[in-house]
């Protein structure tokens, strides 16, 4: 059978890696996670019954429930486009064996089902479910628990499509998501009678399902069976091992890249990891997150900002002001693609020892690429707080400084503790190469703002002392190449034997 040839092959690769205990951990704590937030639905669904009636007495709480299904189906599609990724398993190594590619695709569907994306929301349906059962409606429980499952179905099947359709174009992306943002900000659009109108289809599609009305119910199978149908083409298409496909980007290379890869090999190294950045599927995410934050810190010049907001705002409010939109904002290119240097190149070279580029070089390559990078995401914002004269430039600058000065060498520290090859061509969301050496390396330097934040009442302290450790920092670049060359020689070979383990 297929199946169990599929899931006992996926539990040997699991075991048989040299990080296994790594792997393990992780999958201890994805499931302590799970059952906690599984176990508070579970208290909500028994709960859902008395809070329906006390809040509103008379209404059917499986009609309430199924007004919620598709806000909830829409949401939740969006969180796992950009939180989860891949398609369940990977299926490229199973093409060669004598397996019928229906039967491959069917395994992967079934796969992608069983998740705890599905089991933890689950929960609350199927609780749901047994308390209508137990006060009698034995029919509508049913029904309501093959909408709920069907609903996560269809957000299950929905995700990749929606993930790859978003790799494909994360620019056009990126300016609709920020549109839609400043629409809402701008109050162009009603998001209130938007959610009161998802709230109405939703109530007469799947409230009218639970019911057992025959329209609504005939229109939520065929969008079931649509989606269905859409995915195993998706997989199918997907499975093709050549497909032969050049993006727009990997065409001719730019003159500009050509001219600054001539100036020496440092500036090489740098200008190949920005052709990896620019021409495949999966780093092309990080383009797409870095400028959706960078615009959204352009939005920032609009709000009415005064010195005082940052000067007597309490603690929480000032993490709030200065965590995502200063740290993760000018840092967020060093932080998503930094995490994963190495990670890709270990899928064609292993750690790229092959090429005849010295580790000083190399490393000193990452630095100005995540450097650039960085710069990036503070200029393109500059111009419009610099015209507005709004006080965030402040935060802006200093968080700058100190992402360029000292994030970004640490996240090049700490990429070289990476020990898992990941795939360039996967148009899946920002694929993650978890590290327990990475994060002993950078967690700590996320923290360090804050002492300054929280350690004086004056802002020239907070924010300057934050600019200033940065700054030098900077300066002392010279003295990082140097420890980063050595970190990188004593890693480079458990680096080759991770990734060679996670490809076999």
């Amino acid at each position: 059978m297929p199946l169990w040839f599929l899931l006992r092959h996926r539990l040997h690769a699991f075991v048989r890696v040299p990080f296994v205990g790594r792997r393990g951990l992780s999958l201890i704590l994805g499931g302590f996670l799970a059952l906690y937030l599984g176990g508070g639905l579970v208290l909500l669904g028994v709960a859902f019954d008395d809070l329906v009636r006390e809040a509103a007495p008379g209404a059917d709480p499986l009609l309430v429930a199924s007004r919620g299904l598709l806000p909830f189906a829409l949401a939740y599609a969006a969180v796992r486009v950009f939180v989860e990724s891949g398609v369940g398993a990977d299926l490229r190594p199973y093409l060669p064996l004598p397996l019928r590619r229906s039967g491959l695709a069917g395994v992967a569907a079934v796969l992608a089902l069983l998740s705890l994306w599905n089991a933890v929301p689950l929960a609350f349906v199927a609780t749901v479910c047994v308390e209508a059962a137990l006060d009698g409606a034995l029919g509508p429980a049913l029904r309501f628990g093959l909408v709920g499952a069907g609903v996560l179905v269809a957000v299950t099947y929905a995700t990749p499509m929606l993930r790859r359709g978003v790799s494909a174009r994360p620019v056009l992306a990126a300016v609709g998501l920020f549109l839609l943002v400043a629409s809402a900000g701008l109050e162009w659009v009603n998001v209130a009678g938007g959610v009161a109108s998802l709230l109405d289809v939703s109530g007469w599609l799947f409230g009218g399902a639970v019911q057992g009305r025959l329209l609504p119910a005939s229109a939520a199978g065929v969008g079931l069976v649509g989606i269905v149908g859409g995915y195993a083409r998706w997989l199918r298409r997907a499975m093709v091992v050549d497909q032969n496909r050049r993006s727009g980007t990997a065409g001719r290379t730019s003159d500009g890249l050509d001219w600054l890869a001539r100036r020496g090999p440092v500036w090489r190294e740098a200008v190949l990891e920005a052709r990896l950045l620019l021409r495949n599927a999966q780093t092309r995410w990080t383009f797409f997150t870095a400028l959706f934050f960078v615009l959204v810190i352009s939005g920032f010049a609009v709000f009415p900002i005064e010195v005082a907001d940052l000067r007597e705002a309490p603690p929480m409010e000032l993490i709030n002001m200065t965590l995502f939109p200063g740290l993760f904002a000018t840092g967020v290119f060093a932080i998503y693609h930094g995490q994963n240097l190495f990670s890709y190149e270990g899928t064609g070279v292993e750690a790229c020892m092959a090429r005849p580029v010295s580790a000083r070089h190399r490393m000193g390559g990452k630095l100005l690429f995540l450097e650039g990078g960085t710069l990036f995401c503070f200029l393109i914002p500059l111009p419009t707080l610099l015209l507005a004269q709004n006080p965030f430039l402040i935060v802006h600058t200093a968080f700058f400084l100190y992402n360029a000065g000292v994030v970004v060498p640490a996240m090049v520290a700490g990429a070289t503790f990476n020990r898992k090859a990941l795939a360039v061509d996967e148009q899946t969301f920002m694929q993650t190469n978890f590290s327990g050496g990475r994060v002993a390396v950078t967690f700590p330097l996320f923290v360090v703002p804050f002492l300054f934040l929280f350690s004086f009442d004056r802002l020239v302290l907070q924010f300057g002392g934050v600019a200033a450790l940065g700054l030098l920092s900077l300066l002392a670049l010279p003295v990082w190449l140097r420890g980063l060359t050595q970190l990188y020689d004593y890693n480079r070979h458990a680096m080759l034997r991770g990734f060679r383990a996670s490809q076999g």
